[in-house]
């Protein structure tokens, strides 16, 4: 189990469940160790050791320096089970913190971090986790609706609780997850989300606009494409070849100023070959042979930025600099997704075909998103059920 840091001390201290001898579950906690590593130490001999019902546990201050371990193990202090057998939240958040940074990818952590931290945490931290009641979780569910998130977003800040708690039943004896028995937030209140995206004459104007080769190509990428920006930014000249794009990775930096780091891609599914059409297969060229005037050029460079991929800060930043020059509605990024499915499916493209140029992991996925785009055509229907009779 993970050791803590007491915040006021720095001291490091380690609170574990031992079953001893006659199976009755206790919990045991030690503080005052100067470093992480003689808590993680002492916990892992103490769990080792054989807790009988009547071991002599004394309770005494701490010990600070490096005193015979044995004596350590016998100055183990059991905790009353009626006020601190059970942790507070703030408490589960470390330890559940520690457990998903080493199992998650990490930018799969840094947005389950960012939730926890931006929306959870600051509501629940002063809570034990067996006094959060329906009252408690209800009345946050109403805090956090007021904010105006899309329900896909709520849906996944109340995941996050369900996870969470769930490793307190684990882990702590919490009895039940309040967050399950509450159940998620309600749709009743929650505006339907909005799919942005441009027509292709508005995505026209912007593209126009971009004199940049690097980014005039990144952007018509992303628009013929529907690729995900971290994809995009992933590729290498060798990932382009007999008019395909090899996806089989993804980029991500912690923060702005550190090294961008190659991830696999969002799901199995999203590792997929996209054929690309003769226009973008001719801006792809003309690119690489921008960067072949550049010394020492490689094709394991990036093909959108040279030795390190282009920013994505300035990519965006650069994006509503050209949206204001041409006159048309700010998108995100993303939202470039959005368009080439729009187009497609404007064109008439199969959903299916759609789907698996998205990389979605489920064709519902695609129809759920973009059902509302598909054109409606009574006018088909009408004539087949018609001619069934002639």
């Amino acid at each position: 189990m993970p050791v803590y840091q007491d915040k006021k001390t720095k001291l490091w201290y380690f609170r574990c469940y031992v079953n001893n001898t006659n199976g009755k579950r206790k919990q045991y906690q030690r503080c005052g160790f100067k470093t992480k590593r003689d808590a993680q130490a002492t916990e892992r001999d103490f769990i080792s050791k054989e807790i009988s019902e009547d071991t002599n546990i004394i309770k005494q201050e701490p010990i600070l320096n490096n005193t015979d371990n044995n004596e350590v193990l016998n100055n183990i202090q059991e905790l009353e089970e009626d006020s601190n057998s059970i942790i507070y939240f703030s408490e589960l958040w470390d330890n559940y913190n520690s457990y998903i940074k080493l199992k998650l990818k990490k930018q799969s952590y840094r947005k389950i971090a960012s939730k926890f931290k931006n929306h959870i945490i600051p509501y629940f931290s002063k809570y034990r986790i067996d006094k959060i009641n329906s009252r408690i979780y209800t009345d946050w569910q109403i805090k956090i609706e007021q904010n105006g998130y899309s329900y896909k977003y709520l849906s996944s800040l109340h995941g996050a609780m369900v996870t969470i708690l769930n490793y307190g039943i684990k882990f702590y004896d919490l009895e039940y997850n309040i967050a399950s028995k509450v159940g998620n937030f309600s749709k009743k209140n929650i505006k339907p989300s909005r799919v942005d995206f441009w027509t292709y004459e508005e995505f026209k104007k912007f593209i126009d606009c971009v004199e940049e080769i690097d980014y005039n190509t990144f952007y018509k990428t992303l628009f013929f494409t529907g690729m995900r920006q971290g994809e995009a930014l992933a590729l290498t000249w060798k990932d382009i070849q007999d008019g395909y794009i090899d996806i089989y990775k993804t980029i991500a930096k912690e923060k702005e100023d550190e090294k961008h780091i190659i991830n696999t891609p969002k799901t199995k599914s999203s590792i997929r070959k996209i054929r690309i059409d003769n226009n973008l297969i001719n801006d792809l060229n003309n690119l690489k042979e921008h960067y072949k005037r550049i010394i020492d050029f490689s094709d394991d460079w990036f093909v959108f930025g040279g030795i390190e991929p282009l920013s994505p800060t300035t990519i965006g930043r650069k994006k509503d600099n050209y949206c204001v020059k041409a006159g048309v509605k700010k998108i995100r990024i993303h939202d470039f997704r959005h368009s080439h499915a729009s187009l497609l499916l404007s064109k008439n493209v199969p959903i299916t075909v759609i789907s698996e140029r998205l990389g979605h992991s489920d064709i519902n996925m695609t129809l759920n998103t973009y059902s509302h785009m598909i054109p409606k055509d009574e006018d088909k229907a009408i004539y087949a059920l018609e001619t069934l009779a002639s």
